[in-house]
């Protein structure tokens, strides 16, 4: 009886530990990307003229197609000449900080433009003529953000009024 309890016991804490390393690698796992935007151009940012943030798993301007997966609970996987926006987030100030978690990819590429019209809808293209801007160490070109497990990673996405929505 008492080697049932004990074997009883042991497995206990056999389980215990093994939720707690699963645990452990999924929190070890996760990735965050925090964008701190600096908006310098002259159109207004409040609270009806946001600036959205995009991020997604490839680079959107050179993808043969572009596929919103934000509602999704899992992280779609890579097609080639595929884009998807994994995430979008909004700010309503010029020089605002947004926090992407639990990324799933090694890397991703992020996006803003400003909805200087007030009546952008998340599944439409956004206003033509919209100030954006995108992370790149090059004025025009975007350049993916490496994300590490466990980490997170901080960018800052400058842009003003020179590039605009198409």
């Amino acid at each position: 009886m008492y080697r049932k309890i004990a074997l009883a016991g042991a497995l206990v804490v056999v389980c215990v530990l093994t939720l707690a390393a699963a645990n452990s690698k999924a929190a070890s796992a996760q990735r965050t990307l925090k964008v701190k935007l600096n908006y310098t151009g002259t159109e207004k940012v409040d609270l009806q003229h946001k600036i959205y943030v995009l991020v997604f798993d490839a680079n959107p301007f050179t993808s043969k197609s572009l596929i919103d997966v934000t509602g999704s609970a899992a992280p779609p996987a890579a097609e080639a000449g595929v884009c998807h926006i994994l995430r979008r987030e909004t700010a309503s100030g010029k020089n605002q900080t947004l926090t992407f978690k639990d990324l799933a990819g090694p890397s991703v590429y992020a996006m803003a433009f400003l909805d200087k019209t007030g009546a952008y809808d998340p599944h439409e293209d956004p206003p033509s003529g919209s100030p954006m801007g995108m992370y790149g160490k090059a004025a025009g070109n975007a350049d993916p953000v490496v994300l590490e497990e466990g980490k997170t990673v901080g960018i800052t996405l400058t842009f003003d009024d020179s590039h605009k929505t198409p």
